[in-house]
């Protein structure tokens, strides 16, 4: 507990929102325009901002893209199965139903934004623009493995900054109605209760080491993120990736003005002890495995056995699941010379690519591991023991036999996606996981994000351990639990900050009715 005598300053709002990231500048921006008084905090120097992909589907920005309608019944479906039916079936469809408003309201912040379409002159040294980052066909049940759904577009601005200019926008917007302020390099530390309800939250300066008390009387919004970078609360709440966390690459480098880790669960703790109930497990991490030029492009698969050990029609978040659990996280990606014509073909989805570009057609010897004219010779460029290529072998000649038959009898992969090995010269690329803090290591699975936290209903209220809300406190973003569970599935694409941005949007007015 902080000592009161420690305590400078009081603030008086209606609302305070603690963390600036998508989820929390939505907020602060959509309170202040549903009339209310909003103090927010955030303990970095300013907004913090990762990539551009979102989930926009059904906005007028996604008609405009081109992008086709999404059922919001379809999709939440299908998002709870791919959570094992342990998320919020409530949660994740009033956010279907309302993020294509949220994204065409996000992005009306921004003055001068581009849209990426045929002809249209950007300049991406210069300009803040509208991309469809990846053009995914319809689902197809005849052929698909994984359900992949439409609805993803990028937000791009120069020097790599993602959507960063438009959430500066948005806290711009939030000021400019008179009834918001911000403040940066502060640390809440303590929830503030009254009776049974959250009243305020104390800050901490992180500078200046003096505390601040914000009375918020309709309520306190937490967006503080996840708890990634909280070495205690992965081991107890995601222990297998603990137990494997030197074959990550834990990816956001965001720390506070004192070089301190921000992602360490803040929100989530002070909701706790304040009544709010930390989600049943297991909990979600964002754990990617697109790994190498062909990403996870269902070509055949072997592991460090040599034996084929999956249908390897896969989404990059069920590829890094799989790896992890193969020998010496190791596996080879074997193909023919045949490879740019089939990459076409595969089923489209994140982390795979559907077009070689020249350069890759160029430089294929410089980017796989081996090749040779025979599978033979590409497999003694592999440098394997005998025991190992003898498998090889054997399973590459299963494997066209498979092809040929026009059915995969051992894993059940589309036949449209079988291509048998018999075009030379022929490749291999090896993924070794080993590792490492760099964003460029091809040889980590990039663990961005937890994504599990306060149990929340439809309208990001906090509930405690009987599912009864606790009045006064919100959790959306990376704080908000009730929306995945397990793993996060690469169904659709740009999901997350779809979601963080929506209930932010959706809890300044639910916020306003209070």
């Amino acid at each position: 507990p902080i000592d009161p005598s420690l305590i400078t300053e009081t603030l008086e709002a209606d609302v305070c929102v603690v963390g600036l990231g998508v989820a929390g500048s939505c907020a602060t921006r959509s309170a202040a325009e549903n009339g209310l008084k909003v103090i927010a905090v955030e303990r970095c120097a300013q907004p913090s901002a990762h990539s551009g992909q979102f989930a926009a589907f059904n906005s007028e920005a996604a008609r405009k893209m081109g992008l086709e309608e999404i059922s919001t019944t379809e999709l939440g479906n299908e998002m709870m199965i791919q959570t094992g039916h342990r998320a919020d079936a409530r949660v994740l469809k009033n956010w279907a139903d309302h993020a294509g408003e949220a994204f065409d309201w996000y992005i009306s912040a921004y003055d001068g934004l581009k849209w990426n379409t045929d002809g249209a002159d950007i300049d991406p040294d210069k300009d803040v623009y509208v991309n469809m980052s990846n053009k995914f066909r319809s689902y197809n049940p005849e052929t698909d493995h994984e359900h992949v759904v439409v609805g993803p577009l990028s937000l791009l601005a120069p020097e790599r900054a993602g959507h960063q200019p438009i959430m500066f926008a948005n806290v711009d917007a939030a000021v400019a109605t008179g009834n918001a302020e911000t403040y940066f390099n502060k640390r809440a530390r303590q929830l503030v209760k009254t009776d049974d309800r959250v009243t305020g939250v104390i800050v901490e300066d992180i500078l200046e080491g003096t505390y601040t008390q914000i009375n918020a009387s309709k309520g306190v919004v937490l967006a503080t993120g996840g708890y990634v970078r909280n070495d205690d609360l992965i081991a107890y709440y995601l222990p297998w990736i603990h137990a494997q966390k030197d074959l990550f690459s834990f990816t956001y480098p965001h720390t506070d003005a004192n070089g301190d880790w921000t992602d360490q669960g803040d929100g989530m703790l002070m909701g706790h002890w304040a009544g709010g109930y930390i989600e049943d497990g297991p909990h979600c991490a964002m754990a990617h495995g697109d790994l190498g030029k062909l990403g996870v492009d269902a070509f055949l698969q072997l592991n460090n056995l040599g034996e084929r050990y999956i249908n390897e029609d896969l989404t990059n978040d069920h590829f890094a699941s799989a790896i992890l659990r193969q020998p010496d996280a190791c596996v080879f990606q074997i193909f023919d010379a045949g490879w740019v014509e089939q990459v076409e073909k595969m089923q489209p989805g994140l982390g795979t690519v559907n077009k070689a570009k020249p350069e890759m057609i160029e430089t294929v010897n410089e980017w796989t591991t081996a090749h040779g004219d025979t599978i033979e010779e590409m497999i003694a460029n592999l440098e394997v023991d005998d025991e190992v290529a003898a498998t090889m072998k054997r399973e590459i000649e299963r494997y066209n036999e498979l092809c040929e038959k026009g059915v995969d009898e051992d894993f059940g992969k589309s036949v449209a996606f079988m291509f048998a090995l018999k075009n030379p010269p022929f490749y291999a690329i090896r993924y070794q996981l080993t590792g490492g803090p760099s964003t460029e290591n091809a040889n980590a699975v990039r663990c961005l994000v937890t994504m599990s936290g306060l149990s929340s209903n439809k309208n990001a209220q906090v509930l405690d351990k009987q599912h009864h809300v606790v009045p006064g406190l919100y959790a959306i973003g990376n704080t908000q639990g009730g929306r995945y569970l397990g793993d996060y599935p690469a169904t659709l694409a740009g999901a997350s900050h779809s979601i963080a941005l929506t209930y932010g949007y959706l809890v300044g007015k639910v916020l306003a009715e209070q």
